[in-house]
């Protein structure tokens, strides 16, 4: 029997998670195989249900591992922002063609919200818990000059701003018109956070 040193198993399941949340991301959940994301993280298709026991209990898991990477990724660019400007640099950098045109390094809400109605309810109760998460995240980042009373509003407006514009941006086949909805988004989003925000309309970006 082939022995495996310390830690094997935690890095190939992890490994596997990787590679889901960026294939689920670029195809969607009903487009999404197993032997896709095996692929993609370098293994046999075999080896997969040593780890899960199906698509759906990997797609619930995966909804976790796609926010974490966005954010890591998304949310560098607010990193070296004041504190009462991050949320309008995170606005920018999510409405910008980097973003669009790299989704499988993305945001999850964009590639999944229109098919997730129709998954199991495990895969749902995971992308809406994730959702929430995106939302009190999004909650704390707002300036502190929005009334406590509508933060959660404005976080939700946010929210549902930025993935219906990506959605939008993504889905049509007019370059122009795409760019508009990314630029019209970024100028109107951080507007409605305050003075903290500078329209970019450009879309140079």
């Amino acid at each position: 029997m082939t022995r495996y040193p310390a830690g094997h198993r935690e890095r190939t399941r992890q490994q596997i998670l990787d590679a889901a949340a960026r294939v689920l991301r670029e195809k969607g959940v009903d487009g999404m195989s197993v032997a896709d994301v095996m692929s993609s993280a370098g293994l046999t298709h075999g080896g997969f249900y040593a780890h899960f026991p199906n698509k759906d209990a990997l797609v619930a898991e995966a909804c976790g591992c796609a926010v974490n990477q966005s954010h890591a990724s998304l949310g560098a660019a607010a990193e070296s922002a004041p504190a009462d400007q991050k949320l309008a640099a995170y606005v920018r950098a999510y409405l910008s063609r980097t973003h669009r045109d790299e989704p499988g390094a993305g945001c999850l809400m964009p590639p999944l919200a229109g098919e997730i109605p129709r998954q199991a309810p495990e895969v749902r109760a995971a992308f809406t818990g994730q959702v929430k998460r995106m939302l009190k995240r999004t909650q704390n980042a707002l300036p502190a000059h929005v009334e406590e009373a509508d933060r959660e509003e404005m976080a939700m407006v946010v929210m549902a701003g930025l993935a219906g514009a990506m959605m939008l941006a993504r889905a049509v086949d007019d370059p122009t018109l795409s760019d508009r909805f990314l630029a019209a988004s970024r100028r109107v989003l951080t507007e409605m956070i305050g003075p903290e925000g500078e329209p970019d309309i450009s879309g140079k970006n």
